[in-house]
């Protein structure tokens, strides 16, 4: 039995709990009314989840102590879908559209705690034990971190944070200027960047260039190749980006796509023998390294990387969808989120790079998810994606200290 929290800011949502409550045997709840009590009485008790309009300051309040103080539990916001903004995403782990559409809340509660139940759980614990101290998030990522958590940074002052470092702003503008984002125009500075991808998206990019930089100096590793990675992340997200995703949707999962191969990254970094084996019985075997990694290790990089991202306070849109790229169908599926999306970009990708089309794709979940119908479209797409990812990587590299 789950037990909830619900703090709703609308005394009318108030009394549509207190009536609906007592027939929902799965779980035990309790509301309170914001802002005084729910605070103290997020204290009180193991709560797996606590629910609340992240529409209002007091709930978006609420969900910020729950990260800080509890970030086991599951982080809940309602807010509307005509109303949603990044800045909800950032503050809550799920959106559901109200407190009656119990359905969305079952979802939303369930894809939290499987994630949390993933990453914390014994098995990847004792590994990533075994790997030992993790790279710390990256210096002008956490820079930009601090400044946009204080609620005031403005487009200026984010781009003189990243033209601090000249090797980030270089690749930052490089990443923007490809078919990732298919810029309509040049984006010569930082602060035009800044501009034309949000606030919120510039940090992300910017954290997944710092990562990338982190990693560059790793020893050599038969049939693998940094730069190769690099390309297939960036030809995953520049796919992402065509998908026709909700704009929600979409930024997130961009970054994702991004990022969903670092923990290939970590393994290189932290055991570099242990992951060139890994990668010669995947290529004898004729298997996905994933395969190989689930039965020889026990977990893969998809969830190494989720961890070391969630680490580094990435949202769980970002780190859900990284942690699952290779098995969707683990969490219920949620119609055209940024789980499938990087799932089946992925996919493309790699048969474009192979020159194949051997991916066994789940039809049972991407029927479920609301793709199916469209990977034929998806495949045009990618394959049109690798013309347009060739033509922007042979554009020079554009300056870092242009305004």
């Amino acid at each position: 039995m789950k037990k909830l929290l619900f703090a709703p800011a609308d005394p009318q949502a108030f009394k549509t709990l207190q009536k609906a409550l007592p027939t929902r045997q799965e779980w035990q709840g309790e509301i309170v009314a914001l802002p005084e009590a729910s605070a103290t009485v997020l204290q009180k008790t193991d709560w797996d989840a606590v629910v609340t309009d992240v529409e209002a300051e007091s709930g978006r309040a609420l969900l910020a102590q729950a990260r800080h103080d509890f970030p086991e539990i599951a982080r809940i916001g309602v807010v509307s879908q005509a109303k949603r903004t990044v800045a909800h995403l950032a503050v809550a782990q799920q959106i559901v559209p109200s407190f009656s559409d119990f359905g969305e809340l079952d979802m939303a509660i369930e894809r939290c705690c499987r994630l949390r139940d993933l990453l914390r759980g014994e098995r990847i614990c004792r590994t990533i034990g075994e790997l030992g101290e993790l790279p710390s998030a990256p210096g002008v990522y956490l820079e930009l971190m601090g400044k946009l958590n204080g609620g005031d940074a403005s487009v200026a002052e984010v781009a003189e944070i990243i033209e601090g470092d000249v090797g980030t702003s270089a690749k930052l503008l490089q990443v923007v200027n490809s078919a990732v984002f298919r810029t309509s125009r040049e984006i010569a500075t930082v602060k035009m960047a800044a501009g034309f991808l949000g606030l919120d998206v510039v940090k992300n990019v910017v954290l997944s260039v710092e990562a990338f930089q982190a990693f560059e100096n790793l020893p050599a590793i038969p049939d693998f190749s940094f730069s190769s990675l690099q390309s297939h992340c960036r030809m995953t997200a520049a796919i992402v980006g065509r998908m026709g995703l909700s704009n929600e949707v979409r930024d997130g999962a961009v970054v994702a796509a991004l990022l969903h191969d670092i923990g290939k990254l970590v393994l290189a970094y932290k055991v570099p023998d242990r992951f060139g084996r890994l990668l010669a019985r995947a290529q004898l075997d004729g298997q996905p390294l994933y395969r190989v990694e689930e039965e020889l290790w026990g977990i893969t990089h998809a969830e190494v990387g989720a961890y070391l991202l969630g680490l580094w306070g990435l949202p769980t849109q970002v780190t859900e969808a990284i942690a699952y790229h290779h098995a969707p169908a683990a969490v219920p599926p949620r119609p055209m989120d940024g789980i499938g999306a990087v799932y089946v970009a992925n996919g493309l990708a790699h048969e474009i790079e192979d020159g194949t089309e051997k991916t066994n794709w789940d039809k049972k979940y991407l029927q479920a998810w609301g793709g199916l119908d469209r990977l034929t479209e998806w495949k045009q797409i990618a394959r049109q994606n690798i013309a347009l990812q060739h033509a922007s990587s042979s554009r020079p590299e554009i300056e870092a200290n242009a305004r």
